[in-house]
């Protein structure tokens, strides 16, 4: 300590002293341990959101899809050109598009999904998420989304009539040729529900019901053709640069989309949320910044006599700005750390708090079925934890600045009189 006189000092002027400034560096110490905690658990728990989130996308959505300005014909050459680009782990031909189906008394319009059991186990790994009946799409039976089955009350072996889009326009007609022109008639298809599937994500499982890829090709009349091709990659934060490899290889009459271009609105809106979030947390370290830059303005005054006796004895204006400074130093540093420690505390143990929390106030804090989280996502990012714990590290010496020049520039005379 006699190498550093001033952190000394300021040590000794951290002693409780049974006072309101004691209390008020408490409180501006808690100050910067809570704001430090908070910010820490909200940052590692919506990224560890955002972290389930892109694994629930990838799961239902390929990493890749290959569209074209209409359906694909002959793509077998394609796919074998895909399936060669380093990688990539998989390609399977793919029909989606929209359908109305009647399931007893209620109307709706999912989008069916067409699936080819040679190819397609490869790409998507949607057998996992079957939850009731068995992975069986077939011409008279489909497998459909949890949530579009309890909306529609539908159960395995539940009859489904679908009619596609194409056999509304043979209904409607021709625009032009004569008036008297008969009509086709087209009847909806029937199907059975063989199994019911459950991805986490409302949008899917409210929306897609399975068949087998011929039978999609049927009912969008494209018996030889399909929408595009699903293809998936051994890593999937590769995406992009594949992406514009292919694009080159394929031409421009072919598009290449990736998982991120279909959910770019989605993940947009939870990195908004995170940073709004952080944003407004980060004012809790301001507010404590402000606590312990009012404290010291306090000690500044209460210390006055021995500011006066140390400037007496030869101290410089520099010593003194340096010993208040040191205080601020201090406080943060313990602040810091203490809210680093608290904050891997509150993460790991989330769950039973947040569990607890629930019991006190009645109300569960994330539902299972709302939020398809069987525990609470986290992600640790020592990134994270050292940078908050930087920033109210930094905050804490900002606020300490403006009384350690004040208390700088008080002359020793005027510091002895008001003691």
């Amino acid at each position: 300590m006699k190498r550093f006189p001033e952190l000394f000092l300021a040590l000794r002027f951290l002693r409780p002293r049974r006072t309101f400034v004691s209390i008020i560096t408490v409180l501006s110490w808690l100050g910067v341990v809570a704001g430090v905690l908070v910010l820490i658990v909200v940052q590692s728990v919506m990224r560890g959101f955002e972290d389930e989130l892109t694994r629930k996308v990838i799961g239902f959505q390929s990493h890749l899809t290959v569209t074209g300005t209409g359906p694909l014909r002959d793509v077998g050459p394609l796919l074998d050109l895909i399936r060669v680009e380093p990688g990539v782990l998989g390609a399977t031909p793919s029909v989606v598009g929209p359908v109305l189906a009647e399931c007893g008394s209620r109307i709706s319009t999912p989008r069916i999904k067409g699936w080819d059991p040679e190819t397609a186990p490869s790409v998507l790994p949607l057998i996992d998420c079957l939850v009731a009946g068995t992975w069986s799409p077939s011409p008279d039976q489909l497998v459909v989304g949890s949530e579009w089955a309890r909306a529609n009350r539908a159960e395995i072996g539940s009859e489904v009539n679908l009619l596609a889009p194409q056999q509304i326009k043979d209904l409607v007609g021709p625009k032009s040729g004569p008036a008297n022109q008969p009509k086709k008639i087209p009847l909806p298809r029937t199907f059975r529900v063989a199994g019911i599937f459950t991805t986490g994500m409302f949008d899917y499982d409210s929306e897609y019901v399975v068949t087998d890829l011929g039978t999609a090709q049927e009912l969008y009349a494209i018996p030889q053709a399909v929408h595009g091709v699903a293809i998936k990659l051994n890593n999937p934060d590769e995406a992009p640069r594949i992406a514009e490899s292919l694009r080159l290889r394929l031409g421009p009459d072919l598009r290449v989309l990736t998982w991120m271009d279909h959910n770019q609105r989605l993940f947009a809106a939870v990195a908004v949320e995170r940073r709004v979030m952080s944003f407004l947390l980060f004012f809790v370290m301001g507010v404590a910044a402000l606590g312990l830059s009012g404290t010291l303005i306090t000690i500044t005054v209460q210390r006055a006599k021995s500011i006066g006796t140390l400037a007496a004895l030869g101290a410089t204006p520099r010593q003194i700005a340096t010993l208040f400074t040191m205080y601020g130093v201090v406080v943060g540093v313990l602040g810091s750390c203490s809210g680093v420690v608290g904050a891997g505390l509150v993460l790991a143990n989330r769950n039973g708090l947040s569990q607890l929390i629930g019991r006190l106030t009645g109300q569960e804090l994330f539902p299972a079925e709302i939020y398809h989280f069987t525990g609470l996502p986290v992600r640790y990012d020592f990134g994270v934890f050292l940078g908050v714990a930087l920033a109210g590290l930094a905050l804490s010496v900002l606020a300490a600045l403006v009384p350690a020049w004040v208390a700088s520039r008080t002359e020793p005379a005027t510091n002895l009189r008001r003691a």
